[in-house]
């Protein structure tokens, strides 16, 4: 899994920036100004709810307010695994079926009148209560493909609850137990070689079953009230959704000291931030002037505005001297477009339709798309895993070039011509033909929309565009409601299993928003999930990859490069590759800001 979810780029005005910059710079103005970390967000945040998250926005908040039981050492590169509120690393049997934590006795959730007024110590249930809310049926949880099936005994609950209509969290799962009051057990199938690295992931952090029975909706969720273990809390008060997120931090956090890069341990307690004020300002202008201006502390620089930041790849003077800090790094994503395979117009498995997914491949001029939207900050992808992920296999080049010609005339030997003479095919024996795309309503999707128009056009398919906001998007997406769409995953560790997940069957409804069913792709998934890192392990995700290429159910699409920027006077930050959200190990050095 290790994933964080999907992504995409809005819009916004100016005007909201100039209102958010001067409440900054009016609170920095103040007496005793408390430490503020000040962040912009693209997008806004659709849930609190650890087991329902699937967006990044989303993700990045709730791991600063809920522990998962595994962190990233903050520093160490390559990535390394600690524990965040375990006592040590997971002990995990000879056979990669077993794993037994333990939790480390005193830590708390933050107080909340769900407890009855008293201290709630986070124990070994809340664990094993919150790895069953990814069973739920009722839940829906878009992350319930990394246990479905997986966990001993975890079948027939969950396929009671589907017929009664009520997960019964009572029940015991064999492979799911508390075995005291702080050591928990899981135990597979079959072996997890690489679940360690999901127990980082926001959707394996703990909750406490009395907060979720006190504030869940009717399906189960509990959107707007995060109480978790970690270093902040969110501000209620101060929360206006879709706009600004505060949080603060949580008095009773454990004592825990910031690690320093030189292994060492630094002298104040975590958190050193006070508040992280995060404002959801869409537009990437307006998010570069507040970077500039000093008023936001750390910003990945849209793609579209690289050349306000950057000369080539690297930072422009007049920033550098100022002391503004750059990191440029591929980031493990998968930036890529999809065809819907239930879609009447685009899906099927016949010849017929294959080609004419594989023509819009083809006919799409991805060169100039890297070029004008990517601003050459990306690699086109191959296949599905990318480079910077275990599974990647670097000689497998599978995606089709870009060859308008070659499209055109797959085309014409598959029946698609233009029966009426108006410039556009028609489907084999003149039936109407048109290839809906959608996309959201930000500037950088109408140049998208802007070059498939143009590369439509000259292989004669006619083109329409549904557009919607983002959140609107992401629901019709997983429900297969789009013909088209094009979105990201991006990893939250090294393991390149989520991405081959995304093709699987039984992950309908879930992320396998291109309906994609294939029972040779769902074979080899299952064979290398039970196969140890290394060269078999690999052999398979390039058949998968090969698999969905034969099928063109994608076109792969691109990976990424991060050019995050940050100010001088954030103490001890660095970019992980993996961690979005290590606020709490970070300070600021007040002298510097003013």
């Amino acid at each position: 899994m290790q994933s964080v979810g999907r992504s995409i780029v809005f819009t916004l005005s100016v005007f909201a920036l100039a209102v958010t910059c001067a409440s900054w710079v009016t609170t920095a103005g103040a007496q005793n100004t408390p430490k503020t970390l000040r962040l912009a967000f693209t997008a806004a945040e659709s849930t609190f709810d650890p087991a329902a998250i699937d967006d990044i926005p989303s993700s990045d908040i709730a791991r600063m307010i809920f522990d998962s039981p595994l962190e990233y050492d903050y520093h160490a590169r390559p990535v390394k695994l600690r524990p965040a509120t375990l006592a040590a690393l997971p002990e995990v049997s000879a056979d990669g079926r077993t794993y037994t934590m333990i939790v480390k006795p005193g830590i708390f959730f933050t107080d909340d009148p769900a407890f009855g007024g008293k201290k709630r110590e986070l124990v070994a249930a809340d664990y094993v209560y919150s790895i069953k809310r990814l069973i739920d049926p009722k839940i829906a949880s878009p992350n319930y493909y990394v246990v479905e099936n997986k966990i001993v005994g975890m079948k027939p609950v969950r396929e009671s609850a589907e017929k009664s209509g009520k997960f019964d969290y009572d029940a015991e799962v064999a492979g799911l137990r508390a075995i005291d009051r702080y050591r928990f057990q899981i135990v597979f199938e079959k072996p997890q070689y690489e679940f360690l690295y999901d127990l980082t992931a926001v959707a394996f952090s703990a909750v406490a079953r009395e907060v979720i029975e006190k504030y869940r909706d009717e399906r189960n969720r509990v959107r707007e009230n995060p109480i978790g273990t970690n270093a902040f809390v969110l501000a209620k008060s101060e929360w206006k959704r879709s706009s600004r997120i505060v949080l603060v931090k949580n008095p009773n956090y454990r004592e825990q000291y910031a690690p320093l890069a030189d292994g060492g341990v630094s002298k104040w307690r975590v958190p050193a931030l006070d508040r992280i004020e995060i404002s959801v300002i869409e537009e990437g202008l307006p998010r570069i002037l507040g970077f500039q201006s000093g008023e936001i502390d750390a910003l990945a620089v849209p793609l579209a505005l690289h050349d306000r930041m950057f000369d080539g790849v690297k930072l422009k003077p007049e920033f550098a001297a100022k002391g503004m800090r750059h990191v440029r790094a591929l980031e493990p994503i998968l930036n890529f477009n999809y065809f819907n395979m239930d879609d009447p117009v685009v899906g099927g498995t016949s010849l017929e339709k294959n080609a004419l997914r594989r023509a819009i491949v083809m006919g799409f001029d991805n060169r100039r798309e890297l070029e004008t939207v990517y601003k050459n900050q990306a690699e086109i992808a191959q296949q599905i895993i990318p480079p910077t992920q275990s599974g990647h296999s670097p000689n497998l080049k599978l995606r089709p070039p870009y060859d308008p010609a070659l499209a055109r005339a797959l085309l014409d030997h598959f029946g698609y011509k233009d029966c009426d003479g108006d410039g556009y095919r028609e489907a084999p024996g003149c039936k109407p033909l048109t290839f809906t795309r959608s996309s959201t309503t930000d500037s950088r999707s109408r140049d998208q929309d802007e070059i498939w128009k143009k590369s439509m056009d000259a292989i004669g398919i006619r083109i329409e565009f549904f557009k919607q906001k983002w959140p609107d998007l992401i629901e019709m997406s997983r429900t297969g409601k789009l013909a088209s769409w094009g979105w990201s995953w991006i990893a939250g560790g090294p393991s390149g299993d989520g991405y081959a997940s995304l093709l699987v069957s039984r992950n309908f409804d879930a992320i396998n928003d291109m309906r994609f069913k294939d029972a040779e792709y769902d074979r080899l998934y299952d064979l290398a999930q039970s196969r140890p890192l290394g060269s078999e392990r690999d052999r398979l995700y390039a058949a998968m990859s090969r698999i969905a290429a034969a099928n063109t159910v994608m076109d792969f699409g691109y990976h990424t490069y991060s050019n995050e920027v940050s100010q001088p006077w954030l103490v001890n930050y660095v970019r992980h590759p993996y961690w979005r959200t290590p606020w709490k190990f970070v300070d600021i050095d007040a002298s510097k800001r003013q």
